[in-house]
């Protein structure tokens, strides 16, 4: 199950200027997306997460989507950067947090308006035109992708938790 929704925009571009890094996939999911046909070098964006340190506005956003227990990924996805449909496994969270899966709850908060090939799609629906502070938030189990093959770079912000 997932809802979208929207939040007001109250933050600054900061975000732009983080130090982003690649986090390495999976092999495991790397070599499925291979049997699948997704060939391309680099599957994700690039992350500036909790390990670092974040902007006093995460948390005021993490309460207004009603989540606690949050961990906070600000994802930066260049062009020509295509995530395939995954479910995601929240095994680190889970871990972290003492959260069973089951209970996990993900937003991803768009931070910037919609630009010309910058593409979302969950549960099998495509998602593009949105607005700055609108939301999209899911449970466990729900296949989405993203993808960026516009020529401006896409920025959001994960939010992982719970139900407050």
């Amino acid at each position: 199950m997932w809802t979208r929704g929207t939040v007001p925009v109250y933050w600054n571009d900061d975000y732009k200027k983080y130090k982003y890094i690649r986090q390495p996939i999976s092999e495991v999911e790397r070599l499925d997306w291979k049997r699948q046909g997704w060939y391309h070098h680099n599957v994700s964006g690039e992350m500036y997460d909790s390990r670092n340190p974040m902007p006093d506005y995460v948390e005021p956003l993490s309460k207004m989507l009603n989540l606690s227990k949050c961990g906070y990924v600000f994802y930066k996805m260049t062009s020509m950067i295509v995530m395939p449909p995954h479910i995601d496994k929240y095994e680190k969270y889970s871990e972290v947090f003492s959260v069973p899966y089951d209970n996990v709850i993900r937003a991803l908060v768009f931070l910037e308006d919609w630009k010309p090939g910058h593409y979302f799609e969950i549960d099998n629906q495509g998602i593009v035109n949105w607005s700055a502070g609108d939301y999209v938030l899911w449970e466990p189990g729900v296949i989405h992708a993203a993808s960026n093959v516009g020529k401006d770079t896409r920025y959001t912000l994960q939010i992982t938790g719970s139900y407050a």
